[in-house]
């Protein structure tokens, strides 16, 4: 049978969908929700083929849920639901690609015979592209886990140049130079142990939070956030000359959402650094800030009396790593013409070249149309991650500036040869999130997908 979700904010109205005969259309119900953000956190958990969702909501409406469903889960089906005065909206959503929607009040014989055609609708889909679709899903949930390590990490802690190199490839994360700041915001009701307050709706203030920074930074490609479930604290980072003021901007924001967390916010800035390296140290900073702000939706910098230091974490180095060598937008723009190998800087020609690294490329080559950490690729060739970060950097290059060359030859082939969608093309090349992909390809080309597509045609 297929899962269907049930989200509308009206408890009567979920009750009696979650009652009426499913299994006469094939279907069985898999949860129900009250509003957007609470049906995304189900989604994530526990995969279903349709959503069934009102149009009208707090904190994430139908529309917005829609959205976001279709960005992350486009094998989901999507049904609106609706008043007679929500018609506009009915029709908007079929726009965004909802299969269907319903008018309140519901009438039993519509509710059959619009789920019978979803179900009829999901049963004529390949079942090649079904499979397509679970692989997909199963490495972008791969990414994110990869991903939320990695900036876990990066925020507490000092890392090396091969931590650094393997974190942001794995995880999708582009630092490539700049500055670096660190901003650290807390639901207030969060800062001290709140009464009957149980795991789950701790679970859902964080997820919460996670998906709205989403929204708001990473949406607006300013930079990464990472979210303590056990605090409740988020760490936002910023590689903007202008990090104060977008971490100021965020405040107002919070005031939609002051019904679901109950709680006005404070922040933290820390001060910035100019390596990725030492990201950990800012964002300690934007803590010991945070911890001497007492003032309810307010947002204090890190301002010492003093020369403040900060001791590395014990079992870390006390040396600085470099940062990750990237390709410039110059190199990657001249592999148009001159290939992969335009991207990363030139070999000396009397400097022999590795069998093993030779192997490795050739492995690269092969698979990089999906998720693909160093390590895999080391222990194809029989050799440590570390061994094959060192043959990549005596080469000029690294591992992940090399990746990154054969994704985006790939993608540009893809965007000028062929009509494949843009998340389409993601998938193709071993992405999984088309905003980092977008990111990245602007990085190294100085045009977005889209931008490319246009001019190469």
């Amino acid at each position: 049978m297929y899962k269907l979700l049930i989200v509308d904010d009206e408890k009567e109205i979920r009750e009696g969908l979650a009652s009426w005969s499913w299994d006469a259309v094939g279907i069985e119900v898999a949860g129900s929700c009250s509003h957007g953000l609470e049906a995304l956190q189900f989604v994530e958990e526990r995969p279903v083929d349709i959503v069934v969702t009102d149009i009208r909501m707090p904190f994430m409406d139908g529309i917005e849920l829609m959205t976001a469903l279709n960005a992350r889960y486009p094998f989901i089906r999507v049904v609106i639901l609706s008043g007679y005065s929500d018609f506009e909206y009915a029709q908007k959503a079929l726009k965004f690609g909802a299969i269907d929607y319903l008018l309140k009040p519901l009438q039993f014989q519509t509710l059959h015979d619009t789920f019978a055609k979803a179900v009829e609708r999901l049963r004529e889909e390949k079942q090649a592209e079904f499979r397509v679709s679970v692989l997909n899903r199963k490495a972008e949930m791969l990414a994110k886990v990869l991903r939320a390590d990695f900036l876990r990490r990066l925020f507490q802690e000092r890392l090396s140049e091969l931590d650094l190199e393997e974190g942001c490839a794995g995880g999708e994360v582009l630092l490539g130079g700049g500055r670096y700041a660190v901003a650290v915001f807390r639901p207030n009701r969060l800062a001290s142990p709140v009464p009957g307050m149980g795991d789950k709706e701790k679970k859902l203030l964080a997820f919460s939070l996670d998906n709205i920074l989403a929204d708001l930074w990473e949406g607006k490609e300013l930079g990464y956030h990472w979210v303590n479930a056990q605090t409740g604290e988020a760490y936002v980072l910023s590689a903007k000359p202008e990090a104060e003021t977008h971490f100021a901007e965020l405040l107002p924001h919070w005031r939609k959402y002051r019904g679901l967390f109950k709680s006005a916010f404070s922040g933290g800035i820390g001060h910035p650094v100019d390596s990725p390296a030492d990201i950990w140290l800012s964002a300690q900073a934007a803590s010991l800030a945070l911890a001497a702000n007492a003032e309810e939706g307010t947002l204090a910098a890190f301002r010492p009396t003093t020369a403040a230091t900060f001791a590395a974490p014990p079992g870390t180095s006390a040396n600085r790593p470099e940062p990750p060598v990237l390709a410039s937008k110059d190199q990657a723009v001249a592999s148009l013409d001159g290939g992969v190998d335009a991207f990363a800087p030139s070999v000396a020609a009397e400097e022999p070249v590795s069998m093993l690294l030779m192997q490795a490329k050739q492995y690269i080559r092969a698979n990089f149309n999906r998720s693909l950490t160093l390590k895999e690729v080391a222990d194809q060739v029989h050799i440590s991650g570390s061994h094959l970060f060192a043959l990549f950097k005596n080469s000029g290059q690294t591992f992940l500036s090399f990746l990154t060359a054969i994704r985006l030859q790939r993608a540009m082939e893809l965007l000028g040869g062929t009509n494949l969608k843009i998340y389409e093309i993601v998938e193709q090349v071993g992405y999984s999130d088309p905003a980092y992909f977008t990111e990245v390809f602007k990085k190294y080309t100085g045009r977005t997908p889209h931008e490319y597509r246009s001019k190469s045609r």
